[in-house]
């Protein structure tokens, strides 16, 4: 039976907050970059609506403003499907990065320092 006396008590604690600022930190990181991600991505969209809506208005017919619209429609697939990627990723390294940050504590660990 392992005998729990103050220090370890104090040990585990100790990491157990450690444990949580850490992940507090990578949770932040993550939500911080998700923000600029996104940010960028519909900054973009809104640049390439812009250009296409140009491209629309300067048309000399119907089917190069058409040809303009569907364009612009590619275009917001194409960074839709970027933003999810790599929105995609950063969630998959924060949980490989949560899951490195809560392992199972060593009994080690939690002896106090000789």
């Amino acid at each position: 039976m392992t005998d729990f006396t103050s220090d370890k008590v104090n040990n585990l604690l100790e990491s157990a907050i450690n444990k949580g600022t850490e992940a507090w930190d990578a949770q932040s990181k993550y939500f911080d970059d998700l923000v600029k991600r996104n940010v960028a991505s519909f900054s973009a969209l809104s640049d390439a609506r812009i250009e296409s809506l140009k491209t629309i208005g300067e048309s000399h017919n119907f089917n190069q403003a058409f040809e303009a619209n569907i364009a612009y429609e590619q275009a917001v697939r194409e960074e839709l499907e970027k933003m999810h990627a790599k929105n995609s990723q950063a969630w998959d390294d924060l949980q490989t990065e949560l899951s490195a940050i809560y392992v199972a504590v060593d009994s080690d660990e939690a002896a106090p320092p000789e």
